[in-house]
């Protein structure tokens, strides 16, 4: 008889370089642990984990993805940065290859006919986006004195785009900052924080950010003297904001809204838990 070859080859496009860095370590982890739950689900069979860099950019994923396809896989996990997935799918869904992301909420991304053959388990902005509107009409007094500071990638801009579009939809307005965006690796937010702290009427800020770039805005609105409150979305949301922070106590009052957490295979989570350190 003819010999077999029984390997499965996965892909996992992984942002090791760029602004989602910190978490790149604990996404190939995760993938690995999928990995092995496969192959103990089906000895007769072989699943091999093929990692890329994502860069977290729409041209370095297509690349990457090109990587993917000689390498023979048969799907791909990932990509995380929205971006990213749309740069990878191009290039994928041409050679037949589904995708699943684990973190790509662009919600541009659920229109199957410009992304054929994308997934994710994670839910759009399109539904995050009114959550953030009704987060900050529940505290704001004065319905024209929303400031919106987002990235100008795929992820800041759509999440962006939707709160403004459900702030907008019940008839409210913003100060005179407006809506602002700025490059995802941007250190200096001096220039950001400017308008807003000298316009009286922006009593609010929502960030459409990561977690490195929301800590440096969060920083500068207090050494300018903002005493307005300060919002975001599930980028710059979770315990990792605080390792980014020179001190802690500016994130009093500070407000997040985030998916609500999904379920996971068998005993993942008491595996991460364990793991947790690493």
């Amino acid at each position: 008889y003819p010999e077999v070859d029984n390997t499965i080859k996965i892909g996992v496009m992984n942002p090791i370089t760029g602004p989602l860095e910190p978490d790149a370590y604990g996404f190939w982890w995760g993938a690995d642990q999928a990995i092995s739950d496969l192959n103990d689900m089906y000895p007769d069979l072989d699943f091999e984990l093929i990692e890329v860099d994502s860069g977290c950019d729409g041209n370095m994923a297509s690349s990457a993805a090109y990587d993917l396809v000689e390498e023979g896989v048969v799907a791909v996990v990932g990509a995380a940065c929205s971006g990213a997935s749309m740069g990878a799918n191009a290039v994928l869904s041409a050679y037949g290859i589904p995708m699943i992301s684990y973190a790509s909420t662009n919600p541009g991304l659920s229109d199957d006919e410009d992304y054929p053959l994308f997934y994710r388990v994670v839910p759009s902005d399109a539904i995050q986006g009114p959550a953030g509107a009704d987060m900050i009409a529940y505290d704001v007094m004065m319905n024209d004195s929303l400031a919106i500071l987002h990235m100008d990638n795929s992820y800041g801009t759509g999440l962006a785009d939707s709160v403004k579009e459900a702030w907008e939809e019940v008839g409210y307005g913003f100060c005179g900052a407006g809506m602002q965006s700025y490059a995802e690796d941007t250190t200096d937010f001096s220039w950001l924080v400017d308008p807003i702290v000298a316009d009286d009427t922006c009593e609010a800020v929502y960030l459409a950010s990561y977690v490195t770039d929301a800590a440096g805005i969060i920083e500068e609105l207090h050494d300018q003297g903002y005493t307005g409150e300060i919002y975001a979305g599930d980028g710059a949301a979770g315990i990792d904001l605080y390792n980014y922070m020179t001190d802690n106590s500016l994130l009093e009052g500070v407000t997040v809204t985030a998916p609500r957490a999904g379920f996971s295979y068998g005993d993942f989570e008491e595996r991460y838990d364990a793991n947790a350190d690493d």
